[in-house]
């Protein structure tokens, strides 16, 4: 199945009407040979004076702050972009990191208890006697992807080979088969260690033995919120795409069969009732990154008439 012409232009038309300018400029630059400073200037729109993201660049909690969470948002997309190690916005990123980490406990906090204060889903609540929000229930998430960044980044970080033996102490640790962030947060640690053969062997072994048991294979449940195979794969190049062959196939052929008539994809999740004027906006910046997300990958594997 391939996405038809007029499902593209639905989707364009989306995107271009209704989506973030950030997504609208990384659409053009994906897909129009657009402006990569176009691009940053947008993204730098959520960067703080800190160094940090916020700015509800994740539209599920709306912090105006920096948050070790967000920030690993901009990295992902300053990665995307392929910017060097010296561009601003990936310095001052790393610096916002170096400083939200907590020496004591040895650990980023997703976001802090402020986040209460604002509109956000319920898994975003931070839990004061716990000292966390519900999305951080292991070291993983977000502790091993910023990891990968310094490997990314900053390679000769001090701290550096303590927080990579940390992640691979913390991998065993894990509730076997890996939770679906989790499974993200290495994976993108894995993807961002360029000389350090042993540990990349250790992650890939590990995931890859978790992957048949993180990943829905069901169909029927993919309209739910679960680790679905382009979560895992969304590209060919993806790591694990080789263990998903058979199911990123009958996935795709699901997503192009269920693209609303308007255009877009749909989130999987709702606030539950939640902040309901602030869901409906969150819910369409959603759809924005949703939909711009499925078009790079169904045009990865070869899947759009244009």
């Amino acid at each position: 199945m391939m996405l038809t012409k007029e499902g593209w232009d639905a989707a364009k038309s989306y995107l271009l009407s209704h989506a973030r300018p950030l997504e609208q400029k990384l659409f053009a630059y994906h897909f129009e040979n657009g402006s990569k400073e176009d691009v940053v200037k947008e993204l730098v729109y959520f960067q703080n004076g800190d160094g940090g993201f916020g700015n509800s660049l994740e539209p599920d909690f709306r912090l105006g702050v920096s948050t070790p969470m967000a920030t690993t948002v901009g990295l992902q997309i300053a990665k995307d972009l392929q910017l060097e190690k010296d561009h601003p916005v990936v310095v001052k990123a790393m610096e916002y990191l170096e400083s939200a980490y907590d020496a004591g406990l040895e650990t980023w906090h997703a976001v802090p208890s402020d986040v209460n204060d604002v509109p956000h889903a319920p898994w975003w609540h931070f839990n004061k006697e716990r000292g966390f929000c519900g999305v951080q229930t292991t070291w993983a998430n977000p502790n091993a992807e910023i990891v990968g960044y310094f490997h990314l980044y900053q390679k000769e970080y001090p701290s550096l080979k303590k927080w990579t033996k940390r992640a691979l102490a913390e991998l065993p640790n894990l509730p076997h088969p890996i939770g679906h962030h989790d499974f993200l947060c290495y994976s993108r640690l894995l993807q961002n260690i360029s000389d350090d053969e042993e540990a990349k062997q250790e992650i890939y072994a590990s995931l890859s033995q978790s992957i048949h048991g993180t990943v829905c294979k069901d169909p029927d449940q993919w309209n739910n919120y679960v680790a679905k195979p382009l979560d895992i794969a969304p590209f060919p190049s993806s790591p694990f795409h080789e263990h998903l062959k058979k199911e990123v196939e009958i996935q795709l052929d699901a997503e192009i069969h269920s693209q609303h008539e308007n255009g877009y994809w749909q989130p999987a999740w709702s606030w539950f009732g939640d902040y309901e004027d602030t869901w409906e906006k969150a819910e369409i910046e959603w759809r924005g990154i949703l939909t711009l997300s499925m078009l790079r990958t169904l045009d990865a594997y070869g899947k759009i008439k244009k």
